[in-house]
């Protein structure tokens, strides 16, 4: 759980974040809290492993079902978007187990710099609006997703055509048409898919949420850079911070914070690039064969209904990475226009010159949001990754006419 706030204006997004990990908790990707009993952390332990297990089960029968029916490039795409979105889950899930304490520390950190932030903060009307703005794009996400992943879940277990007595094509090594087999091999279609989706959904709600947070301190922190003089200080109001604070003081101290930010974002990178891009690349598969199934293949309504909300789960998912992203580079880069308007020209240049032209040269290294080494999250790269994506859409497209 999240502590609790230093400000009552940002208790909002500690009740959201709290939400996001009642989530992560019942997808089995969490841990419970050291007092719980130990019954409970037990059984909470054999359900994760439960979870885990069946997801990788129903990641194999794809695979294998994929690998059987490679000739039939319409079979092969089928079950090869449904793979491509349960390998993501597994590989963002994996990476939530063994950074975990990370992730902890990240979440403390960011909480603890915007407590601290809002304290120091000045002009109380504009840093209320900016916060209220971020949390409703947070809580925007939030609620997006979750009807995102309902709709998923209903359109890929419900409608469906059956193949094999299942909802989801898939390789077992049993027959799939006959009483016990095919009730087994639904509970772990079942299983995996919801509890993937659930998974996802509180993954990249977190992750969002560390972004945007990161983001809503670079913005507060523009606003403290323009209100570094005593005077505009004093005329703005002191609700958070402390009135008759000198140039020096206030500057230097958004200095340090603006530092914490670029700690934090780096702390992040190190967290979540890795999984981001197999995000981009997953992203890629899956909005080209979606469409592929949706467009040449579906013959049915039903395929059509499936394969069209999951191709917007995948777009709309990757704009929400790369949005958050841009808006991180956004405003890091405005940075160094707040300190120019912090009304330095008041002051004796002489004994600030040194300290404005650190920060500012400081202030001009950017912020990114990155996927490995290979991709920046962006807008730039979300158009390119739809023109790939749209790339070898045609290229199987040519392939299953040659083939027809």
């Amino acid at each position: 759980m999240a502590p609790k706030p230093g400000h009552q204006v940002l208790e909002s997004f500690r009740r959201l974040l709290n939400l996001q990990i009642s989530y992560l908790t019942y997808s089995g990707l969490w841990v419970l809290k050291p007092n719980t009993r130990p019954v409970l952390r037990y059984g909470y332990f054999a359900w994760k492993i439960f979870i885990i297990a069946t997801m990788h089960i129903f990641t194999i029968t794809l695979l294998a079902d994929i690998c059987m029916s490679i000739d039939d490039i319409s079979v092969a795409t089928d079950s090869g978007c449904i793979c491509a979105g349960m390998i993501v889950v597994l590989f963002k899930a994996m990476q939530y187990q063994f950074n975990q304490k990370k992730l902890e520390r990240l979440l403390a950190k960011i909480l603890k710099c915007a407590d601290d932030l809002v304290e120091f903060s000045v002009d109380s009307d504009r840093i209320t609006a900016i916060i209220k703005r971020h949390y409703t794009f947070n809580k925007i996400i939030f609620y997006g997703f979750r009807a995102v992943g309902c709709c998923l879940v209903i359109a890929l277990l419900f409608f469906s055509p059956m193949k094999d007595g299942l909802p989801i094509r898939a390789k077992y090594p049993f027959d799939t048409t006959t009483f016990p087999y095919r009730g087994i091999a639904l509970a772990v279609e079942t299983v995996a898919i919801s509890s993937g989706v659930l998974a996802i959904l509180a993954m990249d709600s977190i992750s969002l949420y560390s972004c945007n947070y990161t983001t809503m301190q670079l913005d507060i922190l523009n606003v403290n850079f323009e209100n570094c003089d005593r005077q505009t200080a004093n005329n703005t109001g002191s609700v958070y911070g402390k009135p008759n604070d000198s140039f020096m003081r206030r500057y230097k101290t958004c200095l340090r914070f603006h530092q914490q930010l670029m700690s934090t974002t780096s702390d992040y990178n190190n967290i979540f690039s890795s999984s981001l891009f197999v995000q981009m690349l997953s992203s890629t598969s899956i909005i080209c064969l979606t469409g592929f199934q949706a467009v040449v293949v579906g013959g049915q309504n039903s395929d059509i209904i499936k394969f069209g909300i999951y191709l917007s789960a995948a777009t709309s998912q990757l704009f929400y990475i790369c949005w958050a992203g841009n808006e991180l580079t956004y405003s890091c880069s405005v940075l160094d226009r707040s300190q120019w308007l912090s009304n330095w020209h008041r002051e004796d240049f002489r004994s600030i010159m040194q300290l404005f032209v650190l920060s500012t040269m400081s202030a001009r290294n950017p912020l990114y949001l990155k996927a490995s080494s290979f991709y920046v999250c962006s807008l730039e790269t979300y158009i390119a990754i739809i023109r790939c994506s749209y790339s070898v859409f045609a290229l199987l497209n040519n392939m299953h006419a040659t083939d027809s």
